[in-house]
């Protein structure tokens, strides 16, 4: 699984053709701004729109709330339980392959 640690989707699209598997930071970092610091939830049909154009298939990238390469998510956003298990709800339904890490579950 490749990583880009980049939330711009025109600098981290290209890379889906140069790897077999890719996490989808950009939208890594849409969630932990819509869920942990309560922006507005519009953002995620706007990254995925601007993904549209930059990704080859947004159904092949790695969804996640958090991983070992980055704060956990209760690390960023202290006490906010039920962010993190709203976010997880997206992780597992919204579009990409849904990556849980230990710890999160």
């Amino acid at each position: 699984m490749g990583e880009c640690f980049n939330g711009d989707p025109a600098y981290v699209g290209p890379y889906q053709g140069s790897v077999t598997g890719l996490f989808n930071y950009p939208m890594y970092y849409t969630i932990n701004d819509v869920f942990g610091n309560g922006s507005y939830m519009g953002n995620i049909k706007t990254r995925y729109d601007q993904e549209a154009s930059h990704f080859k298939d947004l159904d092949a990238l790695g969804l996640f709330v958090d991983n070992h390469d980055n704060a956990r998510f209760l690390h960023n956003h202290s006490g906010a339980k039920t962010n993190l298990k709203n976010a997880t709800v997206f992780s597992l339904t919204g579009r990409g392959i849904p990556f849980v890490y230990y710890g999160t579950e």
